[in-house]
């Protein structure tokens, strides 16, 4: 990982060279470098300029790639043995080991599935628009005037 020293005019960055995603050169010539990951930086110089900084730092931390050695030449491959030269008859093949026989079991059945409960089944299909109805419905209807209202908020 190497480091760029880039000068802009509020002050310095240092930038990993492999980070660096693009330059370019605004319409009234101030140059940007691009991060990869962050946001676009306003550097001091031409585009040439920093683009030699960027590539001199990049380049002497990056090993040359040396082209991979030749391989090397394929050895002549034997050509078989002429029929003649076989003798009459052949060895029997070796017969194979019979494989043991495993018996086969067939799987466990299934757990059976849990039994549902009543108040599931209850409510299902109901809304809760209608369960808030349905309870205000059963509720006792008091006055809001009376003695029982006016002690239910002491």
């Amino acid at each position: 990982m190497k480091f760029i020293k880039l000068e802009s005019r509020g002050g310095n960055y240092l930038v990993v060279a492999e980070n660096v995603a693009w330059l370019r050169t605004a319409e009234n010539g101030q140059t940007s470098v691009g991060i990869v990951g962050g946001q676009p930086l306003l550097v001091v110089g031409s585009i040439e300029e920093v683009a030699e900084k960027i590539l001199a730092a990049a380049g002497p931390d990056e090993p040359t790639a040396a082209a991979p050695a030749p391989a090397p030449p394929a050895a002549p491959v034997a050509a078989p043995a002429p029929a003649a030269a076989l003798p009459h008859e052949a060895p029997p093949a070796p017969q194979p080991d019979p494989a043991p026989v495993v018996p086969v079991t067939p799987p466990p059945p299934a757990a059976p599935a849990p039994p549902r409960s009543a108040s599931r089944g209850a409510t299902k299909g109901t809304t809760l628009a209608e369960r808030v109805a349905a309870a205000a419905a059963a509720a006792p209807r008091i006055k809001a005037g009376s003695q029982r209202m006016l002690k239910m908020h002491e």
